[in-house]
């Protein structure tokens, strides 16, 4: 059995992506937003939602439809119940310094004086706080009570993938009876400091369980999968996890 062979299931499956949401989210769409895309429809908590940038939302938005597309998680012990989250490092919400560094601002650019002065004191103050790069995986292993097994990988697009072949490896070695996996990012607006390369949003996680006897092992192997940029953009996080929740919905 190779690295990327192991004897595991798909069970439930979360997309969000421009293309859409669930099942839609496998057609062709093109960059940006996800369409019709509301947080409040997938997190009951409404002051948590305060502590969540785009991409949080979308992440664990994204979490909440795989585990209720899979079902049956309840019955499995918290401690046995993993997740596993490629992020991108998050700088918070542009909007909660744009004031701050508006104000800061002199003849001669950024003033340091009057950043301490004028600026500091209009900071949101959780802006900190809502650009943690692990919160998709915090808040969703405490809404969900994922007691178990976890990681979180800062490596953008690789991290998204590393998310999903170190969950299926838990599950093939017994570490977790079930684990979700997958990656989450939001890009809109982020051309300009990517060279102009085109940039969408979006958020997919599976839900890994170990194959019943005799069913084929699954294959994670990105030569198989479509990144789908041109269609898409550019996902971050979201983007390994994007194409395999695509090619299952696919098939």
């Amino acid at each position: 059995m190779s690295a990327t062979e192991l004897p595991v299931q798909v069970c439930g499956i979360g997309l969000l992506c421009p293309a859409g949401i669930g099942v839609a989210g496998a057609a062709s769409g093109r960059p940006g937003e996800v369409p019709g895309f509301r947080a409040r429809a997938y997190i009951k908590d409404r002051k948590s939602l305060k502590l969540m940038t785009r991409g949080v939302k979308l992440g664990v938005s994204g979490i909440r439809l795989a585990l209720s597309d899979a079902g049956g998680l309840d019955d499995l012990p918290p401690d046995r119940r993993g997740l596993y989250v490629g992020a991108s490092p998050q700088p918070g919400d542009p909007e909660d310094l744009r004031l701050a560094m508006e104000r800061s601002m002199g003849p001669d650019g950024f003033d340091v004086g009057r950043f301490a002065t004028e600026g500091y004191p209009v900071i949101h103050p959780l802006w900190l706080v809502r650009g943690l790069s692990n919160n998709v995986l915090g808040l969703s292993s405490a809404t969900h009570n994922l007691q178990g097994t976890n990681s979180n990988y800062c490596d953008g697009a690789e991290g998204g993938w590393t998310a999903l072949l170190e969950g299926a490896l838990a599950v093939a070695e017994g570490r977790a009876d079930a684990v979700i996996a997958g990656g989450a990012d939001s890009l809109i607006g982020a051309e300009p400091l990517l060279g102009g390369r085109k940039c969408g949003e979006g958020a997919a996680f599976v839900v890994f369980r170990r194959a019943a006897d005799g069913a084929p092992p699954l294959r994670l192997d990105r030569s198989l999968l479509s990144t789908d940029e041109e269609d898409l953009g550019y996902l971050g996080a979201a983007t390994w996890p994007v194409a395999l929740a695509r090619m299952l919905l696919r098939s």
